[in-house]
């Protein structure tokens, strides 16, 4: 069941005592079927009403509450807005009201634009990605091993392959990865899961709020940074990672940044898996597209060596040894 904006803002005065609602915004979210809503009331005091309009999302909201809950004793705690209220819904469940998150929601081209942003968000990832696994459980959240990972992304590249949509070229690269072994010899580590622009909000050069924490896991790192390695100049993804690293109290696995370029081209093969089971040929024909400049990419790479193997070939005969005559 959905509700407008004024439901919402009703919701927001029964569960938090004292909040008188003037007006309403809305605010974009990641998960489906939750209707969410930014009010603000007489003293201009800002809060966010978050009300599941389903079964499935009220389970995944109260995940996200009980991860945000245990992390509000970890260095997180500055940037995960607090719960301030509860409200039962007539059909079941309850909506819940969190102090408004400080700031607007960090767009990819604030990143893109921004080195200090990029560096900020850097900071952050190292500060999820060091949250001690005592806090993690205490949360409930699923823990995954390493082999676990590995075969995962083995049925998801088998299933892309059998599909007939792998050009050769993409489906040999996808192999040779998963059978490198050093790559995926990795230690689990909590993760936020799903990063994306309606998951995070900055205030001037810092990240300064997160939210939705409902898919955090302890998995692989190189999840969170996927999306960004995918998405960014690598100009900018090298000043979020430096920053990355400089916040981590050990050095990251030595091929963290490989395993996460690795794990962005593997999620075109899960949209791919997901069209072809949904019947959405609007989604199959995207992560076709998608596979089809990797291909791309992936030729000129091969040309490009290709060059280089015969210039420095033509270099050292042009510059070997010379007979001596007598």
């Amino acid at each position: 069941m959905h509700r407008n904006s004024y439901s919402l803002a009703a919701l927001a005065a029964a569960a938090v005592p004292g909040l008188i609602p003037v007006r309403t915004t809305p605010i974009a979210t990641p998960i489906e079927d939750l209707d969410v809503a930014g009010v603000v009331g007489e003293q201009g005091r800002r809060v966010m009403v978050l009300c599941p309009a389903s079964t499935a999302s009220g389970v995944r909201l109260e995940r996200d509450l009980k991860v945000a809950d245990a992390l509000s004793g970890t260095p997180l705690h500055g940037i995960i807005p607090p719960v301030l209220g509860f409200v039962k819904l007539s059909e079941g469940g309850r909506a819940a009201v969190t102090e408004a998150p400080v700031g607007r929601p960090l767009m990819l081209d604030d990143l893109q634009h921004s080195p200090e942003l990029a560096r900020s968000l850097g900071r952050v990832l190292a500060r999820i990605h060091t949250v001690p696994r005592y806090a993690a459980e205490a949360a409930g959240v699923e823990s995954f091993t390493p082999e676990v990972l590995h075969a995962e992304h083995r049925t998801r590249i088998a299933t892309a392959a059998e599909s007939g949509h792998l050009p050769a070229a993409v489906s040999q690269r996808w192999e040779a990865l998963l059978e490198d072994q050093e790559l995926w010899d990795i230690t689990a580590q909590f993760i936020h899961g799903d990063l994306s622009e309606e998951s995070l909000f900055a205030s001037g050069d810092d990240v300064s709020a997160m939210r939705d924490w409902s898919s955090s896991r302890v998995a692989d790192a190189a999840s969170d940074l996927a999306w960004l390695i995918s998405s960014l100049d690598p100009e900018r993804f090298d000043d979020l990672y430096a920053a990355y690293c400089e916040e981590l109290p050990t050095a990251p696995h030595p091929r963290l940044v490989e395993r996460a370029q690795a794990l962005g081209e593997f999620a075109v093969a899960e949209w791919l898996a997901h069209g072809l089971e949904t019947g959405d040929e609007s989604i199959v024909s995207d992560a076709r597209g998608m596979i089809a400049d990797l291909d791309a990419d992936l030729a000129q790479l091969a040309r490009d060596e290709a060059e280089r193997a015969y210039e420095e070939m033509s270099s050292r005969e042009e510059t070997g040894p010379r007979e001596e005559h007598a």
